[in-house]
């Protein structure tokens, strides 16, 4: 039907998980402390989940990209996107807004918020939205879908980028007012 926004929901997609995977694997201790900051695991998993989630979002990021194994790809990330919106969900109704994310999508650090909880969920509809029209594409569709989106990944990266700034920019000033008391 419409190939080409198949292709640019899974390359938008795929860049978000690769781009998270490396963050992950380039600061894989921290990212341990990420995940047992959530206090949602057993300390005996947080490990094992964070020695196994970066690769699993690498995997799941290629083969987006790729385009193979559809629709299981687009399966796996919903699901590892709703498992990730369910535990900031959680965490926010404990009042716990200040820890990492644990995303990895920016330089600084990115606390949780209801609107990160709100980009997963689209990203899970657009997904959906993938596997209901995707199609094999042309290659004029192809390139089409893979520029939109990088396109939009830029543009979801360059949001990232200021959501984590007001947070970090509210901290900065709140411990500047308690210094100068």
């Amino acid at each position: 039907m419409f190939p080409e926004v198949a292709i640019a929901i899974r390359t938008l997609v795929a860049l978000v998980f690769l781009t998270a995977s490396l963050g992950k694997m380039r600061h894989w201790v921290i990212f341990q402390g990420v995940i047992a900051n959530y206090r949602l695991l057993p300390g005996a998993a947080v490990g094992p989940v964070a020695d196994l989630l970066p690769p699993v979002e690498a995997l799941v990021g290629i083969l987006l990209l790729l385009g193979l194994a559809t629709p299981w790809p687009e399966a796996g990330a919903a699901v590892l996107l709703l498992i990730f919106a369910v535990a900031m969900g959680i965490n926010l109704l404990r009042g716990r807004r200040d820890i990492d994310c644990g995303c990895f999508q920016s330089a600084l650090k990115q606390t949780l918020s209801w609107t990160l909880v709100v980009r997963n969920a689209v990203l899970v509809l657009l997904l959906g939205v993938a596997v209901v029209v995707g199609a094999p594409g042309t290659l004029p569709e192809v390139m089409d879908g893979l520029l939109v989106g990088g396109v939009l990944f830029v543009i979801l990266q360059s949001l990232t980028i200021l959501w984590s700034i007001v947070p970090a920019w509210r901290r900065t000033s709140t411990r500047e007012a308690e210094v100068s008391l």
